[in-house]
């Protein structure tokens, strides 16, 4: 049988993740313009949550883009 492990193991090193920068607004798409002035309205209000959601429907959102 093998001993109990009496201390912790070492910390793991994560590596630091750079925040992306926010998605931009493509020109004549009504979906990216409504999530961008939603995006601005809750970072307004401290809303951030709300701001992180934005992005990610911007960035995922299928129309208009290519």
């Amino acid at each position: 049988m093998t001993e109990p492990k009496t201390h912790s193991s070492a910390p793991v090193d994560l590596p630091l993740r750079v925040p992306a920068l926010e998605p931009v607004p493509v020109d004549g798409c009504a979906g990216c313009t409504e999530l961008a002035n939603v995006r601005d309205r809750a970072r307004t209000g401290g809303d951030m949550t709300t701001v992180s959601d934005c992005n990610i429907f911007m960035r995922r959102h299928p129309e208009g883009h290519g």
